[in-house]
């Protein structure tokens, strides 16, 4: 539930963003973790998507199912490799991704980390103290991030963009093996045109937080 504490916070968060130009936005590396149902996605799935056309909704069973869970992270020019998360997560698994995966991926998109700055969500095991000193550690910039805005992550839309893919005409997966299959090969159908169009609209976003008084966007 977003409070008038985290809209306000969202608030000066865009104040302090909002003059920030496609130079700044096109360095910033967007992350995040996903989990994929092999009977369906959660709820309604949310994506990106052109306003002149109805949108689509997805529906889940019931009786629930295995789960896959990933992690990945976008620049313009391109997509991470996509991680396939084990167990339960904790710090030091995390930054075991970051280091099979972002430093990678920053390397061939940027190469310096000066270059570069990574964003990620609030998540406990993103801002631990182990996760903070490792970051610190590799050299690895991050920047501050509202609570309560996936509106303002544009990695939610390519989360969005893949349900409707992996789960076409309701699509259902009888193995994990199969679904990990689909969604390694949706993931490579993202092209640069779409994350380069979720990049430009990242003012649009900003604007739509301040007319809204910080609440959540229709993005």
């Amino acid at each position: 539930m977003m409070t008038s504490l985290h809209r306000e916070k969202r608030v000066k968060w865009v104040r302090r963003f909002i003059s920030k130009g496609d130079f700044f936005w096109n360095k910033v590396i967007f992350s995040d973790e996903k989990k994929f149902n092999l009977d369906g996605p959660d709820g309604n799935a949310c994506y990106w998507h052109d306003l002149r056309k109805d949108e689509r909704f997805f529906s889940k069973r019931q009786n629930g199912g295995a789960t896959v869970m990933v992690w990945g992270a976008i620049s313009p020019y391109g997509v991470s490799p996509l991680v396939f998360l084990n167990g339960n997560q904790n710090s030091g698994k995390y930054c075991e991704t970051l280091d099979k995966a972002l430093l990678p991926f920053s390397a061939e998109m940027y190469g310096e980390m000066e270059n570069w700055v990574y964003q990620q969500d609030g998540a406990s095991i993103h801002r631990s103290r182990f996760t903070r000193s490792w970051l610190n550690e590799k050299g690895v910039r991050t920047m501050d991030w509202p609570a309560k805005s996936p509106d303002l992550n544009i990695i939610e839309n390519i989360w969005g963009i893949m349900a409707r893919r992996v789960y076409l005409r309701q699509r259902q997966f009888d193995t994990i093996e199969q679904l990990k299959e689909v969604i390694e090969d949706v993931w490579a159908t993202i092209s640069g045109e779409l994350l380069q169009k979720l990049y430009r609209s990242i003012p649009r976003r900003m604007l739509a937080v301040l007319d809204g008084q910080g609440r959540a966007t229709k993005y």
